[in-house]
């Protein structure tokens, strides 16, 4: 059944790129924008809602703990599938960003520097080993602040975008 799972987010990863580039230049490098949102939206509702019911499981014992044990269950699949989405999203939106450098803002760089501290500190804590590396990387990528800087900077360029 995972096998089905992730094949299918991998022909949706590589098709979604491909129907950006139906329309002309400038339509398909604003559509990569739009993929890099979508597939961050995608990709972390899930992840963040399944974490918060998880904590709130643990925290009210009794006969929630076990819904607790059963999330844990679904915890690696929804990991994968959060790294998967977000990786896609963040070149979409570097290569967005790539391709469009001539309406350069501080916003965009802002953006583009957040994404990039967000893209590394969950590669840390993917796939480093050592015990301090993995602290650095759980309180650097998992920054409240950060997230909502994200979601600030995405909404700003959107709006200026558009202009």
């Amino acid at each position: 059944m995972y096998f089905k799972i992730i094949l299918g987010l991998l022909l949706l990863g590589f098709f979604l790129p491909v129907s950006a580039f139906a329309d002309d230049a400038e339509d398909a490098i604003e559509n990569l924008g739009w993929i890099a949102v979508s597939a961050g939206i995608a990709a972390n509702v899930p992840f963040i809602a399944m974490n918060k019911i998880r904590r709130y499981a643990i925290k009210a014992g009794g006969s929630t703990v076990q819904i607790g044990k059963q999330i844990r269950a679904i915890y690696k699949p929804i990991l994968n599938f959060h790294i998967l989405l977000n990786s896609i999203g963040y070149f979409a939106g570097m290569t967005h960003g790539f391709l469009f450098v001539s309406n350069l803002d501080s916003i965009s760089l802002s953006l583009a520097l957040v994404m990039s501290v967000m893209m590394v500190s969950g590669l840390m804590l993917k796939y480093t080993s050592t015990r301090n590396s993995k602290i650095f990387g759980r309180l650097l990528h998992g920054q409240f602040g950060l997230v909502i800087l994200l979601a600030a900077l995405v909404a700003l360029h959107i709006v200026v975008g558009d202009d």
